[in-house]
């Protein structure tokens, strides 16, 4: 419940009028499409807006989870899903018919997904007084990109390194060197908003330091995690490691593949390689399996229960990401499930760890040779030892993550608006 401080009278006034409050939702993809960003919304959706507003959603997602149909109305736009950035800002506009009748019946506008952080300047158009939360799970607007690289100046150069190492492409990369520019409409959407929402304090930090204006409207709210098995954690008898970055070169794919030859030649373990992988990928991480000896095992893409079912035996997760990460869930999610993180000090990733045995396993972003130091120092540490790490982990990231916590925190963002 949101705890108000005026008298009961007061409270009922003001939650009436929050249930009368229209809250328009668009987001390009809707759980159990997406990733981290899409199951934040969703549950912030499911526990929170609909609980205090009328809320209604509107995505590219034809087929949301179920539940979602059950607490508030949902819109499925085919617009959403356009593919690029610049094309979808075009179809919106050529969609402005639409977009009004939807914003002309709102009192509120939320807007958790980054590629639609225009939107903010078209609804601020057509209905000045419209209040409008962004949610920013992510650097868009700094970089067309929406990544910031650990080191690096969120520029031109860090598009085009992007760009060239997800995808491979010199021709995109250079591409995507007009859309750095193209994407100041990002950083202007911001001026259009009544409150910024950031998911961690890292995150914060640096949108403010290059767009010092947002300072006094931004606030810092962890995301909710989602409910994650209490898993009885049995350690394989054989030191067993998982990364599941994929191929990403933002996740430190290049990273994992230079530090596993070295891991593999110097201690008795197994590694788990899971994620989708572009061809020339796929076969380099085939041809080492074969020679491995059941030591590297590549297994694709898998199901998020089969993930699950893995932590209970495996001793620690690789997270060697080159990215100001803002708050990764495979990290905060590997500490519910009790297995430690070695992962690179980036983004959110200290806030999640921090005062736990985990801080100990940071290294450098990109230093190969201290990832390696420190995956060396998981493996040594005894089962006894890792199992009591385990449960230090669990409980001290239940309590950074109270689910009523951030509710609470949450839920004022938007009774400020209605106060307001």
């Amino acid at each position: 419940m949101i705890k108000l401080k005026e008298s009961s009278s007061r409270s009922r006034e003001y939650i009436n009028v929050m249930k009368d409050w229209r809250v328009l939702v668009f987001t390009k993809l809707f759980w159990p499409e997406g990733g981290g960003a899409e199951l934040a919304t969703y549950l912030i959706v499911r526990d929170i807006l609909s609980k205090y507003f009328d809320a209604i959603v509107v995505s590219g997602t034809e087929k949301p989870k179920d539940d979602i149909l059950r607490c508030c109305r949902y819109i499925y736009w085919s617009v959403l899903r356009t593919r690029y950035k610049p094309a979808e800002w075009l179809k919106l506009l050529a969609n402005a018919k639409t977009i009004r009748k939807l914003i002309s019946q709102a009192d509120a506008i939320y807007i958790p997904s980054h590629t639609l952080l225009p939107l903010a300047i078209i609804a601020k158009s057509i209905k000045p007084g419209i209040k409008i939360v962004l949610h920013l799970h992510n650097y868009q607007p700094l970089t067309y990109t929406s990544v910031v690289l650990a080191g690096r100046e969120p520029e031109l150069a860090t598009d085009i390194v992007v760009e060239r190492g997800e995808h491979g492409s010199l021709l995109r990369a250079l591409v995507s060197g007009l859309g750095h520019y193209i994407n100041n409409i990002n950083t202007l959407s911001l001026h259009f908003a009544d409150k910024l929402i950031c998911v961690s304090r890292r995150q914060y930090e640096i949108l403010t330091k290059y767009i010092p204006v947002i300072r006094n409207k931004a606030v810092v709210i962890y995301n909710p995690l989602p409910p994650v098995p209490d898993i009885s954690k049995k350690l394989s008898d054989y030191p067993t490691i998982l990364f599941s970055g994929g191929g990403s070169f933002v996740k430190g794919f290049h990273l994992a593949v230079k530090a596993f030859t070295k891991i593999l030649s110097q201690h008795n373990c197994r590694i788990y390689f899971i994620g989708g992988y572009p061809y020339y990928q796929q076969r380099f991480l085939e041809r080492y399996t074969s020679k491995s000896h059941g030591k590297l095992i590549a297994l694709g893409r898998v199901p998020h229960e089969k993930l699950i079912a893995l932590h209970k035996h495996i001793w620690a997760i690789l997270f060697p990401s080159v990215c100001e990460e803002p708050l990764p869930y495979s990290i905060a999610e590997s500490c519910l499930l009790g297995t430690i993180p070695v992962a690179s000090s980036v983004g959110g990733v200290p806030e999640i760890v921090e005062g736990t045995h985990a801080e100990k396993l940071l290294f450098r972003p990109g230093d190969v040779e201290d990832f390696i130091e420190k995956v060396d120092y998981a493996l040594v540490l005894s089962r006894e030892e890792l199992m009591d790490i385990s449960i230090e982990l669990k409980e001290k990231t239940q309590k950074r993550f109270d689910a009523k916590r951030i509710r609470d925190r949450l839920s004022r963002v938007f009774l400020s608006l209605v106060k307001g």
